[in-house]
């Protein structure tokens, strides 16, 4: 792998948030030249919180914006792009559909065209989520080959049209474009307090009621991913995309565990007291099981995660612990 990365010219979108600001730290590790392009860059980032400003170059732009990223990819001689540009949060992509359909839609698109038209690019790794397949209850992990389902949120929709956009460039264009789906990542850094594991160390280290409001009713299991175990999933798929051009591939634990269960392993972990977490949620007649068959990657790609859910809490407890003065004007 370090091989593979040393002296590549990286492009990481979005790369000072959270899952990219872990990219960007791997990255540099294994001897690759990075460059983020970004909004805005966060003080209470993982990305400046680590100090990864000082050895990336950063770009402050829009992903819409074609001619200000052909110019940059060519610029630079940008090689490998890692798409992780987007509007993640959930609850907001109901409140402004057409900015998250624009950012991560047309934006995907955008980058697209110009790896398009920009000869130096040879390869993309697009962050697309475990949010492509929709809604479901069913006691069985999503296959790379199950279709899209209904879902209650924007977000959704947006990267189905990024996921499939990507794939179709790849094939029509014969271009080295891969897709990562991803479940419920956790780790170091992450400031949208309004997820499970932040809103519980928030609660935590605040001292607040374990409360986690009305957006589920605790009923939930998921695939919860460490933060390491994804960036290794980027790198792993980069290197392979020569042989695997055009392929989506599922990153998760291939388990799926309540979110109950996680909240209060979170209070076990921080002190030894098993609070009970309060969920306000309306109660569901069917639980949202939602978890990822992971056999492609492990027999396509050699990926498989390595940080149990223990372990990664563990080390994402002790993170904030350790940044919390500077984190709590985050929240």
């Amino acid at each position: 792998m370090a091989s593979f990365w040393q002296g590549k010219n990286c492009l990481v979108t979005g790369g000072a948030g959270f899952g990219g600001g872990h990219l960007c730290e791997r990255l540099l590790a294994l001897g690759a030249r990075v460059f983020v392009l970004d909004r805005l860059v966060s003080p209470w980032s993982y990305f400046q919180i680590q100090g990864l400003d000082r050895h990336a170059q950063v770009w402050l732009g829009d992903i819409r914006d074609g001619d200000f990223v052909r110019l940059n990819l060519s610029r630079f001689a940008i090689d490998t792009i890692f798409h992780l540009a987007a509007q993640p949060i959930v609850p907001t992509s109901n409140v402004l559909p057409w900015e998250t359909l624009s950012v991560n839609a047309m934006g995907t698109y955008t980058l697209l065209e110009a790896m398009r038209n920009v000869d130096t690019v040879e390869r993309m790794v697009f962050a697309s989520s475990g949010a492509y397949y929709g809604m479901t209850t069913d006691e069985r992990a999503l296959r790379e080959s199950d279709p899209p389902l209904d879902a209650n949120n924007i977000y959704a929709s947006s990267k189905v049209a990024g996921d499939c956009v990507a794939r179709s460039y790849a094939r029509i264009y014969d271009l080295q474009i891969g897709v990562c789906r991803f479940m419920n990542t956790y780790g170091p850094g992450d400031i949208n307090f309004s997820r499970l594991v932040p809103r519980a160390i928030y609660n935590l280290l605040e001292g607040q009621d374990y409360d986690f409001g009305a957006r589920d009713d605790g009923s939930s299991r998921l695939d919860f991913l460490y933060i390491a175990d994804m960036a290794d999933a980027y790198l792993k798929l980069g290197e392979s995309l020569g042989n695997h051009g055009g392929k989506a591939f599922n990153f998760g634990t291939g388990t799926a565990t309540s979110i109950t269960d996680v909240a209060t392993e979170l209070s076990w972990l921080y002190d030894g007291e098993r609070r009970t977490p309060i969920f306000r949620g309306d109660p569901r007649s069917k639980p949202a099981i939602k978890y990822l068959e992971i056999e492609r990657a492990r027999l396509d790609l050699g990926w498989v995660p390595e940080t149990s859910l223990a372990d990664g809490l563990r080390a994402t407890l002790d993170w904030y612990a350790d940044h919390w003065e500077k984190l709590r004007h985050a929240s």
